[in-house]
């Protein structure tokens, strides 16, 4: 069930995080006591209440609302962007660095008076002191992007990396409110403040690539923030910084990378519209 793109059910939700116990169990992106403590809590709780209801992932709902916005890039230029082996090994290091974990939020919403669980899982959840700190993180692949587009190349780059932080900065919105009810449950503990982090890398095995993708990005990067300043409630992101990266090495292959970091400011608008069409982002799917 659990890819982030579909609709499911709670039985659904159990059965997968049942099923990845184990292997959770030796991994240490999780917190066991509370993965265990969730199961119970859907099982006993969740399911005696409202039965065997539709589970919708918070970042598929964010992708369907992102759609019909004005950022959006055309089919024939997604797939470049896809590669889940990278995105894991960036989300890894990123949970390593800031000491944060995997965690699964829910809230209970009302769609037409039916009960709906929505569930999410950010990158990174750090809850040290008495802050809570979530991350969230994106992964760009720059040689297939400039192998298959021909075309408009730095227009493209610029405007994916709008897209990029909007997704990125609903996505962690979200996440907020999906805490603060976690909170509100009793599964996790409350703190008195959240705070919301964003990273993209752009990455090559070309060097080539990134040097190319670096010096558009830093032409175009006052542009970038002033229209983020500009159009604030669709962005919600601020301090936007440009870091140099590292070279990893993956299957005997030097990759390199560089960094976007940004910080998030909360809005609750941006949650209410998702909730205010659940209805019409789920209905093809049920």
């Amino acid at each position: 069930m659990y890819d982030h793109h579909k609709v499911a059910t709670l039985d659904d939700l159990i059965e997968y995080i049942k099923d990845k116990e184990k292997e959770k169990e030796k991994d240490s992106n999780y917190d066991i006591s509370y993965q265990r403590r969730l199961i119970d809590f859907l099982e006993n709780k969740i399911k005696n209440e409202y039965g065997n209801i539709t589970v919708v992932a918070a970042s598929f709902l964010v992708e369907k609302y992102n759609k019909k916005g004005s950022n959006e890039i055309s089919e024939e230029n997604q797939r470049y962007y896809e590669n889940n082996e990278f995105a894991n090994l960036f989300e890894e290091r990123l949970r390593l660095k800031t000491k944060s974990k995997k965690y699964y939020l829910i809230s209970i919403e009302y769609d037409n008076g039916y009960p709906i669980l929505i569930s999410g899982k950010p990158d990174g959840l750090n809850r040290e002191d008495n802050k809570a700190k979530i991350f969230e993180a994106k992964s760009f692949n720059l040689t297939t992007f400039i192998q298959f587009v021909k075309e408009a190349k730095d227009y493209i780059l610029n405007k994916k990396v709008l897209n990029i932080i909007k997704t990125s900065s609903s996505q962690l919105i979200l996440y907020q409110y999906l805490l603060d009810k976690t909170q509100k449950f009793g599964l996790i503990g409350k703190k008195d403040k959240i705070n919301l982090y964003g990273k993209i890398y752009l990455y090559s095995d070309n060097i080539g690539y990134l040097s190319w993708a670096r010096k558009i990005i830093e032409k175009n990067f006052n542009t970038i923030k002033r229209i983020i300043r500009k159009d604030a409630k669709t962005y919600n992101a601020y301090n936007l910084s440009l870091k140099d990266g590292e070279i990893i090495n993956i299957n005997n292959k030097n990759i390199y990378y560089f960094e976007i970091d940004f910080r998030v400011e909360y809005n609750p608008k941006i949650v209410e519209n998702y909730l205010k069409n659940l209805n019409e982002l789920i209905k093809p799917l049920k």
